[in-house]
């Protein structure tokens, strides 16, 4: 507008900023935990599918692995990745990291109705109620607001790693990776083995 100034980008960014956290705020279920008994995965209601992820740190302070892994009412494997990436970043910046990534393998998978779960607790706090706004996990929230909008139905969930080793497993098989790995619907035998073990409440090591 001629003679008038626009709006400061500070306050453009705090606008967009608290639109993006009332959107999430109206199409996603806030932070549940399963009960301290509940220590073995737990299918997702009948048309929704589960998103479970996880982040993995390695000796050297530069690698990170991420792992994601979508299933059904049955526990079916529907699909996994595995993504190693090189960075130092903090436990909670690589657990919101493995959920942008989970959240972008199951988009372009196709999948639209989700429950997300994740054992960082701090991390599924932040992204509903946009507790971190700037910084590194700032700019990492904002990129899953902005898929989550592409979701017809999408909640996160708090749950003890114990509910799902296989996200552990592909994170920590990241670390030992040069390349992103993917699987739909059938996945090598070590996957396998761990999907039954969640089924049938088993512990391995």
């Amino acid at each position: 507008m001629h003679g008038q100034k626009g709006p400061h980008p500070d306050d453009l960014y705090a606008t967009s900023h608290r639109l993006s956290i009332e959107f999430i705020a109206a199409n996603t279920t806030l932070v549940h935990t399963h009960s301290p008994s509940s220590t073995h995965w737990c299918p997702p209601l009948s048309g929704k599918l589960r998103l479970y992820v996880d982040g993995a740190c390695s000796t050297s302070i530069w690698k990170r692995g991420l792992g994601a892994v979508v299933r059904n009412v049955h526990g079916d494997l529907m699909g996994a990745i595995s993504v190693p990436i090189t960075g130092c970043f903090s436990a909670k910046t690589t657990e919101l990291l493995a959920i942008r990534e989970g959240l972008q393998f199951a988009w372009e998978a196709g999948y639209d109705s989700l429950v997300v779960e994740s054992d960082a607790k701090n991390a599924i706090n932040d992204i509903v109620t946009g507790t971190e706004a700037f910084g590194v996990a700032g700019g990492i929230i904002n990129d899953i607001h902005m898929l989550s909008r592409n979701f017809d139905s999408l909640s996160f969930v708090f749950a003890s790693i114990l509910c799902n080793t296989v996200a552990d497993r592909l994170a920590k098989f990241a670390l030992g990776s040069v390349s992103i790995d993917v699987w739909l619907e059938e996945g090598p035998p070590w996957i396998n083995v761990f999907l039954q073990a969640d089924a049938n409440n088993l512990e391995l090591s």
